[in-house]
């Protein structure tokens, strides 16, 4: 993941959670153009300025890193019951899957 990608997953973000970039900003404590200003590059983000948005959207930081940001509730959700099925029935939706 590159920078652009972090920075494009950033407005995702507060999209998301329904928040405009000054809202974000001014939660922040930041002038109000700092998040707009950090998404378009102009500014370099922190980790630290990181967690704090994702803590102001209330997004999970998996979340956020996981390899489909969109589909990461019904990857986990499926994930999940994968994991808690008996052997043979895995194998059975490997097959299916394969097919």
């Amino acid at each position: 993941m590159d920078i652009k990608e972090i920075l494009n997953r950033l407005g995702y973000v507060r999209n998301k959670a329904n928040l405009s970039a000054r809202e974000v900003s001014l939660r922040m404590g930041m002038s109000p153009q700092y998040v707009a200003q950090l998404e378009s590059g102009r500014i370099v983000l922190t980790v630290e300025k990181l967690l704090q948005i994702l803590e102001i959207c209330d997004f999970p930081i998996e979340r956020f890193f996981s390899s489909d940001i969109v589909d990461y509730q019904v990857d986990n959700e499926l994930k999940t019951l994968i994991e808690n099925l008996p052997t043979d029935k895995k194998k059975n939706i490997i097959e299916f899957i394969k097919k």
